[in-house]
């Protein structure tokens, strides 16, 4: 009975598989072959494994293809949906009778796409005077304050600096004692949405963009309103 179950699952991967590879070759733009691929063929393979661990039960070999099982299932998914995100984004077009465009329908920007890169910032030891002077003469609202090395530490904005005036000197204080030290930090590939909603539900107008620990740029709200009226959303899903 258990050869029986175990050819039987062969069977149908192999047959999953046949018809997998067919669509690959036969299907008319990259996503479709990608559906192939990740439904028909990770299928098939699954069946056949799944047909080995049955016929070798619970031994090296049987505990090996459940491995593989679970390896294929996890990646297969994942690669693909990389591969179709990559290829749509490098502009790659669906095929003219595709029903659907999900891709179309969401933002393929990131923060890299539209950080500014040249970023006005301070260090904790600035006089707090002087930090107070150099966002007025800079016409901005706050800024990131980073150690010589790059590291962010915190954000010292407007708001900052006026409950702080109102409780002691700015005269006579350091940036660092004004500053919010914990910065909501992104990194460059982080979807533009996710910044956006970050910024429109939280207290602050801009956040830092960082690599490997390091200040490599800056997002605020203006940057997030320049993407809406130049329609870079709707031209990212063209692309």
């Amino acid at each position: 009975m258990t050869e029986i179950i175990s050819y039987t699952a062969i069977t149908i991967g192999m047959f999953f598989n046949i018809v997998g590879c067919i669509g690959i070759n036969r299907l008319p733009d990259v996503y479709n072959r990608l559906q192939a691929a990740t439904k028909c063929v990770t299928m098939g393979t699954c069946l056949i494994l799944l047909g080995i661990m049955i016929h070798a039960g619970i031994s090296p070999l049987g505990i090996k293809a459940l491995l593989c099982v679970v390896f294929i299932l996890v990646t297969s998914p994942t690669s693909a949906h990389a591969l179709a995100r990559g290829a749509y984004k490098s502009g790659v077009k669906l095929w003219k009778k595709s029903c659907c465009d999900q891709y179309g329908k969401v933002s393929l920007i990131n923060a890299h796409d539209v950080m500014k890169k040249d970023v006005i910032t301070v260090s904790p030891d600035t006089p707090l005077q002087d930090a107070v002077d150099l966002l007025v003469e800079m016409k901005i609202t706050g800024m990131p304050v980073v150690e010589p090395d790059g590291g962010i530490i915190g954000i010292i904005s407007e708001k900052d600096m006026i409950d702080y005036s109102n409780k002691s000197n700015i005269k006579t204080a350091k940036v660092r004692d004004a500053m919010s030290a914990k910065a909501t930090v992104f990194s460059p590939d982080t979807d533009i949405n996710i910044i956006a909603g970050v910024l429109s539900t939280g207290k602050f107008r801009r956040v830092p963009i960082a690599e490997n620990g390091k200040l490599v740029g800056i997002v605020s709200r203006r940057d997030i309103m320049h993407i809406l009226t130049s329609g870079k959303k709707k031209e990212a899903g063209k692309k």
